[in-house]
């Protein structure tokens, strides 16, 4: 038996996702690719370190989500943590 998703559980959608993408390429040079896992979402750049403006960018972007996202050590991706876990 499958296990239903909770109603309250929000994550990035992919629409949402397509709409960060081409704003962060279009404004911020930067590729964007987004990998889904069960309990979380990445989003990864083309190996290329997010610089200080795009780092605020993003966070704020997925905080007004309602998202929790940490910037990895090698600041080319983000983590994304669903709410209502």
């Amino acid at each position: 038996m499958k296990k239903k998703r909770d109603e309250n559980m929000k994550a990035l959608s992919i629409q949402v996702f397509i709409d960060l993408r081409d704003v962060s390429q279009n404004r911020f040079g930067v590729n964007l690719h987004l990998h889904d896992h069960c309990s979380s979402q990445y989003i990864s750049s083309d190996d290329k370190p997010f610089d200080d403006d795009f780092t605020a960018f993003i966070l704020d972007f997925i905080d007004s989500k309602k998202l929790s996202a940490t910037i990895s050590n090698d600041r080319t991706g983000v983590l994304i943590l669903p709410t209502g876990l």
